[in-house]
């Protein structure tokens, strides 16, 4: 690789999205990820025969944000993050998924091998009886060209194959972000930059819980992930709107200490996150993990485990009240945790921003003889 060269990543791929949502121009593209022109130009034409001779494609450089791409006649050329990541990902591998041999030899072993395994005989028992083929390539590189269906038989003619388990091509949805934009300074990247230099600022993750998936209504976590404390806010399902209206009411409640609570803020692309970066108006900063990166939060995602103790998957949230998750979050956060040397969640957040704050998202402690996580729907 050049001196110099720069690969792009998943997080460059997502500021050249939404800078083209802002209607940056592939200069000032360049300019943000201190890349060449050229670079984001090859980006932005990954895979596209760009044929069109649409005059306002050769200076917006996509059809994204083009008010006339409803009508327009021409070849469109969109651009997707998470699909150009994809392709660069498939190219990364494709040097390694080819065979080196020649076509000639290829064809050497496929007439000598597919006749034998139709006889019966295990891919070892040819290639230890044959000299022409450990003159050719190795064991392992005749079972490779067979899992790749480079011959005139697949894997399945293999006697041992269907006996174990095979890694399998997994298909993912392009992530959906209503206003791309939002994501400049947001990104995961940008929020690890970030922590790293304000290592003392209190940092809070947020997700969603959810129940059978016909419900309206679903629990917004949020997490203290220094202190394994963690309550919940009932929302609409899916609703941004419904999101942000309940956390902007719950920092009016706290009052002036939620901007000292709420400094770095993380949550997950889920559709009720899409406006979540509002509340900044409000708290600290926001930001938004990688796409299908569930361990980018993972302290808020193991703290998931107490709710199922008590709330199991595939049950509906439909019926719950906000006095039930207050309940439900107090024993929870009264319950003592090994990996905090024998402390609970509650006595760690009282200690660090006082029994006020505590009281005013209702949570309170619960003895610990009493503590209960049992089914309670």
């Amino acid at each position: 690789m050049a001196k110099g060269y720069k690969r792009l990543t998943i997080y460059d791929r997502m500021d050249i999205q939404a800078a083209i949502h802002d209607h940056k121009t592939i200069t000032e593209i360049a300019k943000m990820l201190k890349v060449s022109k050229s670079t984001i130009s090859r980006e932005l034409h990954r895979e596209m025969l760009n044929n069109s001779k649409c005059p306002i494609l050769k200076r917006i450089a996509t059809c994204n944000v083009c008010s006339k791409k409803t009508y327009c006649t021409f070849q469109k050329l969109y651009y997707d993050f998470s699909v150009s990541q994809t392709l660069s990902d498939e190219n990364k591998v494709l040097s390694r998924t080819k065979s080196r041999l020649l076509k000639e030899q290829i064809k050497t072993i496929d007439t000598i091998i597919t006749p034998l395994i139709k006889k019966g005989q295990s891919l070892h028992h040819i290639y230890a009886s044959d000299i022409t083929l450990k003159t050719l390539c190795s064991e392992r590189t005749l079972r490779r060209l067979i899992y790749r269906n480079e011959l005139s038989i697949g894997p399945s003619f293999l006697r041992r194959y269907v006996r174990f388990k095979h890694k399998t091509q997994k298909t993912t949805l392009p992530v959906q972000v209503r206003d791309i934009k939002n994501l400049i300074g947001r990104t995961y990247r940008d929020y690890l930059n970030f922590v790293k230099s304000h290592k003392r600022q209190s940092i809070v993750q947020f997700d969603s819980v959810i129940g059978k998936i016909k419900d309206r209504k679903a629990i917004l976590t949020i997490t203290l992930p220094k202190y394994a404390f963690q309550f919940g806010l009932l929302i609409e399902k899916g609703n941004s709107e419904s999101v942000v209206k309940n956390l902007i009411k719950m920092f009016k409640k706290i009052g002036p200490d939620a901007k000292n609570i709420f400094q770095i803020n993380l949550c997950d692309n889920g559709t009720e996150f899409a406006t979540f970066y509002e509340i900044e108006k409000h708290v600290g900063k926001t930001y938004y993990t990688s796409p299908y990166q569930s361990n980018n939060k993972a302290e808020c995602e193991r703290n998931h485990e107490f709710i199922r103790y008590v709330i199991p998957k595939g049950k509906s949230l439909d019926n719950l009240t906000q006095d039930f998750l207050d309940e439900m979050f107090s024993n929870i956060n009264s319950y003592v945790r090994h990996s905090k040397n024998d402390k609970t969640p509650y006595d760690l957040v009282k200690q660090r921003f006082g029994v006020e704050f505590l009281n005013k998202i209702s949570i309170k402690r619960i003895p610990n003889k009493k503590v209960s996580l049992s089914q309670l729907i």
